[in-house]
């Protein structure tokens, strides 16, 4: 039979200046689990999750990325034109594995 996805990817494309960073912005501010970032300062260890040692303990921890922290709420990436090939493709296979 189909597949029914239960989640909704979509992508905003349009000409400069048409406020699509605006929109953006307030659906980040309005939805109730939000995260915005930005395209071009964003990685592929950044959309999902990297080790990172603690300061007080020296222990090594798993810390969230964008994707994760936005779980079952909105991620907003703005400048996706920006961002590297290789967390575009990261981000892809994120999404796939929905």
């Amino acid at each position: 039979g189909n597949k029914v996805r239960g989640t909704l990817n979509v992508i905003l494309v349009g000409d400069p200046g048409v406020s699509k960073s605006q929109l953006l912005t307030y659906v980040n501010k309005v939805a109730p689990r939000g995260l915005y970032t930005s395209g071009s300062g964003s990685s592929a260890v950044g959309l999902t999750a990297y080790v990172q040692r603690d300061p007080e303990t020296k222990d090594f921890v798993l810390e969230s990325g964008a994707l994760v922290l936005s779980d079952r709420g909105i991620c907003c990436i703005d400048e996706f034109d920006k961002m590297s090939d290789s967390a575009r493709s990261t981000l892809h296979e994120v999404m796939e594995q929905q």
